[in-house]
């Protein structure tokens, strides 16, 4: 169940090839109201468009995770179907955020790049005959090269501005292959937008697949101008202020000490979370005018019957909990909770599915869904659940009932004025969320190590701190029973996480 398998899935001869849209944004929460579905008081959402679209117009996830919350690793897990160790360098990669290995490899966060570039879902759908373009955010370190192998349109970079950004391009109508610096003026939401639509238009005779992914709502979190100072009257007057937020020291004791250490916040800091929250949701009002544009465009089109459309994020986001003034990188449920939405043929509306996922099973479910033959992946397909139709196979194979987890130290300074850094050498871990269903409930444990993955490297051989959490009566992860729990429950969990992280 936790090898890695040769995805093996037989398209109908003579079928007609449907398109896939998958939208991917950056740092989208699901907990703290920035997603679907809403969790703000009164169903206040920035995305109301998307929501009726994608969220009642189709199929929503109720428990799906991010593998490794943070963009690099998380991008290329989403694109690759793999594991992060299954990604990882041997070596170090300077500065964390990108440049080369020990054996000069591009890297960024610890991922190796050739691993993920030469063996992305776009080498498979290219092969089954597939036009295939990625606009938007990538990985977060990109080469100046040509693409990598499958891809036809490339308006690709590692996130950007908001303004004047800039990307890389190959076989963009009306932009030179290489890089292309855009206008004072123009924001990256919108550019994305109008080169994706405009590149559909194109293709909308072949089969093709789009990656549509917008940099929003990542930091420095600014808005396009017309929505720069929106704030609908129904929407929260405060980000979201849950039982972890501004927490005592005592209460936060029996957490690893990236937490423990955290001080209380202060007003700057809770009045920079607060203007956090509002200008991504702002943010977020663009990326809805892009989902439903791309809709609309495609009903215009005649394929919209056709035509699946996927909406995700890269991972949560903490605004304040557990005294993390912003950013992601944790093991908690805001930070690996995230929104999967699709809708297209098949597809029931207004369904939702329990299975418990993550983002290493996307592109196995993109792949079943374009009647691909075979890759290399560690997840699995949910097509048979999206379309309630399991076969025997399935049924003789039943789902899993948790999601793995796994991350390393890249370091981050303090935020909004705080004096701690976010995230400490000691927040190198490996997780499973059980959920109801599991042996062992539904719960949250993770065991934690430290290092930077330089000179040392991290491998979980020595396990400095342990967590484990009750989801039912603590869903904000607040009491640690791991202290408390019988040491036969947690030899358990230990060979569980283990055998997780063995996967190949």
């Amino acid at each position: 169940m936790r090898t890695g398998s040769l995805l093996s899935i037989v398209a109908s001869i003579g079928a007609v090839k449907p398109n896939i849209i998958f939208f991917l944004t950056d740092d989208q929460d699901q907990m703290l109201g920035g997603s679907m579905p809403a969790t703000a008081p009164g169903g206040a959402t920035p995305i109301p468009k998307t929501q009726k679209l994608l969220g009642d117009g189709g199929m929503l996830a109720d428990n799906m995770y991010i593998h490794t919350p943070i963009c690099c690793p998380s991008r290329a897990e989403t694109f690759t179907g793999r594991y992060f160790h299954n990604l990882k360098v041997d070596g170090q990669c300077p500065a964390g955020y990108g440049g080369q290995d020990d054996e000069g490899n591009l890297c960024c966060m610890h991922v190796d790049e050739k691993l993920v570039n030469n063996y992305t879902m776009a080498t498979g759908l290219s092969d089954a005959g597939y036009k295939v373009g990625m606009f938007g955010k990538y990985l977060n370190y990109l080469s100046t090269g040509p693409p990598p192998p499958g891809f036809d349109a490339w308006m690709a970079n590692g996130g950007g501005a908001y303004y004047a950004p800039q990307f890389f391009t190959h076989g963009i109508t009306g932009l030179p292959d290489g890089s292309v610096h855009f206008n004072e003026t123009d924001y990256t939401t919108a550019v994305v937008g109008n080169y994706s639509n405009a590149w559909i238009r194109e293709v909308k005779d072949e089969p093709f697949v789009a990656f549509i992914n917008p940099k929003a709502c990542h930091e420095p979190f600014l808005p396009s101008p017309w929505y720069n100072n929106t704030w609908e009257d129904d929407w929260p007057a405060t980000a979201p202020r849950p039982v972890s937020w501004n927490t005592t020291k005592q209460q936060r004791a029996n957490h690893h000490p990236t937490i423990a250490n955290m001080d209380l916040l202060s007003d700057e800091t809770a009045t920079c979370i607060d203007e956090t929250f509002k200008n991504r949701w702002r943010t977020l009002l663009s990326v809805d005018d892009l989902i439903a544009d791309t809709h609309q465009l495609c009903v215009d089109l005649g394929i919209v019957d056709r035509t699946y459309f996927i909406y995700s994020s890269d991972h949560g986001f903490q605004l304040g909990e557990l005294n993390l003034a912003m950013d992601k990188r944790n093991v908690y449920e805001f930070d690996i909770k995230i929104h999967l939405a699709i809708k297209g043929p098949g597809i029931p509306q207004g369904a939702t599915f329990s299975q418990p996922a993550t983002n290493v099973d996307i592109a196995p479910t993109i792949l079943e869904l374009a009647g691909v033959t075979s890759m290399q992946v560690d997840g699995r397909s949910l097509v048979p659940y999206l379309k309630q139709s399991p076969t025997s196979n399935d049924q003789q194979r039943p789902w899993r009932n948790s999601t793995y987890h796994e991350y390393y130290f890249v370091g981050l300074p303090p935020k909004c004025g705080q004096n701690n850094p976010i995230e400490t050498p000691d927040n190198n871990f490996i997780a499973v969320r059980h959920q109801h269903g599991s042996p062992f409930g539904n719960i949250l444990y993770a065991e934690f190590t430290t290092g930077t993955q330089g000179p040392g490297f991290v491998n979980f051989s020595t396990i400095d701190f342990y967590e484990l959490y009750n989801m039912d009566n603590d869903p904000w992860q607040l009491n640690n029973i791991y202290n408390t729990t019988t040491q036969q429950v947690r030899d358990a969990l230990h060979q569980d996480v283990h055998q997780w992280l063995q996967c190949k």
